[in-house]
């Protein structure tokens, strides 16, 4: 058995990773927060909702409550069996644009080998035109 051509290569992304925008005064929170208003003007029929990621939580309380490192922000959901999962970037107080980890890289690679769709973005616009491009049933294009 050739165990290296097993070896996957997960530094790189696999998915779609928008560029920063240059819109260092938004967060990552103010733009979840634009692209779920977008989601319930523009595609109601779509079932968002975040996902237990991040938190004050110590390592042993994580991995009692099964939390996986690299799961992305949101989950989207529409009609069966239609899914994705999106991560969102944005600056910090110092006006530093967010990068996706290396768990972050190697969870996202994992959903794209198993058929599934994730994608990572800065602005809720491109986020909202991607869900509509893997099918979501978007009302009105923006």
């Amino acid at each position: 058995m050739n165990w290296a051509s097993l070896e996957v290569d997960d530094t790189k992304p696999l998915f779609p990773v928008e560029q920063p925008d240059g819109d260092r005064h938004l967060s990552e929170l103010d733009r979840v927060v634009c692209f779920r208003r977008l989601v319930r003007e523009h595609a109601p029929e779509v079932a968002i909702y975040p996902n237990a990621n991040a938190g004050r939580r110590s390592p042993f309380q994580a991995a009692r409550e099964g939390i996986v490192a690299g799961v992305f922000d949101y989950t989207a959901a529409w009609t069966a069996p239609h899914v994705a999962w999106l991560e969102f970037k944005g600056y910090d107080a110092r006006g530093r644009a967010g990068q996706l980890s290396p768990a972050q890289i190697e969870w996202g690679n994992r959903m794209v080998r198993l058929g599934h769709r994730v994608a990572c973005f800065f602005t809720p616009a491109s986020a909202l035109a991607w869900l509509e491009a893997c099918g979501a049933p978007i009302r009105i294009a923006i």
